[in-house]
Formats: C-alpha cells, sequence, structure tokens
C-alpha cells in the first residue's frame, strides 16, 4: 500500500462575502433556482428507501428554506 503524504494543516475560513452576488438576482436567476429545488422535491417523493414520513419530513424542510 502506498501512503498518502500528510495534507498541510490550513485554517479553515469563512469567505462568503469574498465571492457573494455582485448584482441582483435576475428573473432567470431565481426560476433557475425554484426549478432546481421543485426537481429536488421531486426526487425525495421518488426515493423507494425512504418512508413517507421521512418525506414528508425532507419537503417541509425544503420548502422552509425556500
Amino acid at each position: 500500500m502506498i501512503e498518502q503524504p500528510a495534507r498541510p494543516s490550513s485554517p479553515i475560513v469563512d469567505m462568503r462575502d469574498i465571492f457573494a452576488r455582485k448584482t441582483p438576482q435576475t428573473e432567470e436567476d431565481r426560476a433557475q433556482a425554484r426549478a432546481f429545488i421543485d426537481g429536488k422535491i421531486e426526487m425525495i417523493r421518488r426515493d423507494p428507501y425512504m418512508t413517507d414520513a421521512e418525506k414528508a419530513a425532507a419537503i417541509a424542510d425544503i420548502e422552509t428554506r425556500r
């Protein structure tokens, strides 16, 4: 087995402000975001491994963050 070299330790830094959107979202941006979220909800609905209660909870969680 080949040993992996140790990774150097790096500080974790909050970079959200640096990468924040500099321009307002367009209607197209919002529509694409809604479509993405709707796709995730549909994916949850079709998941054969989740119970109906788990699906309802997951969908409710997504809906509250929409």
